[in-house]
């Protein structure tokens, strides 16, 4: 039987964040931390161990869109994996390896997948999951494949 996607996924670093209190924009989106030190994770995808490493110096702006910040928690396991999930959608790094355009929905998955290893229940990985890949589309579509994204298999 196979495994779901993005199962067993493990935070590998800390996380270690400068706030961002100017008002720096990336993309559209309003930074709201830069990444001080390279930030990895490592979960079970298609059959293998990937990692995703992101780097010193990014600029992480929310995953959440702002029109549902009020309505989804944006703290805890969510806020952790919303930086894997916005270097996920800034370098568009899943899809080469996605059929018929998924990447978007590979990089949702991740984020329900990091939640529930941070400690979130299913119910708010589900929510957020929903609100992301329902209101999501405009922040992933402004980017472009970067080949220097950090997905790597273990």
């Amino acid at each position: 039987m196979r495994r779901p996607d993005f199962s067993q996924a493990k935070f590998e670093t800390d996380l270690v964040l400068k706030r961002q209190v100017e008002a720096v924009r990336r993309d559209g989106a309003r930074v709201e931390a830069i990444v001080v030190e390279d930030y990895r994770v490592s979960f079970l995808w298609d059959g293998a161990r990937w990692s995703i490493t992101v780097p010193a110096g990014f600029q992480a702006a929310p995953s959440v869109p702002p029109r549902l910040h009020g309505l989804v928690p944006f703290w805890g396991a969510l806020f952790e994996a919303s930086i894997v999930h916005d270097w996920c959608y800034w370098t568009r790094c899943f899809d080469p390896h996605s059929a018929g355009g998924s990447g978007r929905r590979s990089a949702d998955k991740l984020l329900c997948g990091l939640m529930r290893a941070g400690g979130a229940s299913m119910a708010d990985a589900g929510e957020v999951f929903m609100a992301v890949h329902l209101f999501g589309g405009d922040r992933y579509q402004v980017n472009q494949f970067r080949p220097d994204n950090h997905l790597a298999p273990c």
